[in-house]
């Protein structure tokens, strides 16, 4: 069931970049429910759900979504970089310093563990702090 997610997804990230929202939104949670055996579906899916709800000003939404990704992020899904991904999505929608703060230290391990350039994330984060 899975694999049927995977078009869904990449049906959704494409209707994103050409700036249908709407349409990337019904295709993620299409996807969602094609790739309810995988957790990292599941958790992917709805960090873009949380997102696009955020940007559409729907807080509660975004909430729910953000908040389940980062539970699989951190329980069943190996992917420190989305999770930190979901931790600042999370800080911009709730506006929390302290969220802001432990973005800042999960980029800068995913940097140093994964040799990944997260000096553009890690300014933001500092930014948002006032660093």
């Amino acid at each position: 069931m899975a694999e049927d997610a995977k078009p869904l997804i990449e049906q959704a990230s494409a209707a994103r970049r050409a700036g249908d929202d709407a349409a990337s939104l019904n295709l993620y949670w299409k996807a969602v429910k094609a790739g309810t055996d995988d957790p990292a579906i599941r958790a992917h899916c709805l960090r873009h759900i949380g997102d696009l709800e955020r940007q559409a000003g729907r807080a509660p939404e975004a909430h729910a979504a953000l908040r389940e990704a980062e539970a699989l992020y951190r329980s069943m899904v190996r992917d420190p970089l989305s999770l930190a991904n979901t931790i600042r999505l999370r800080a911009l929608t709730e506006r929390s310093d302290d969220l802001w703060a432990e973005a800042r230290l999960l980029y800068a391990k995913v940097e140093t563990e994964m040799g990944l350039d997260m000096s553009a994330a890690v300014q933001e984060c500092d930014a948002h702090l006032g660093r």
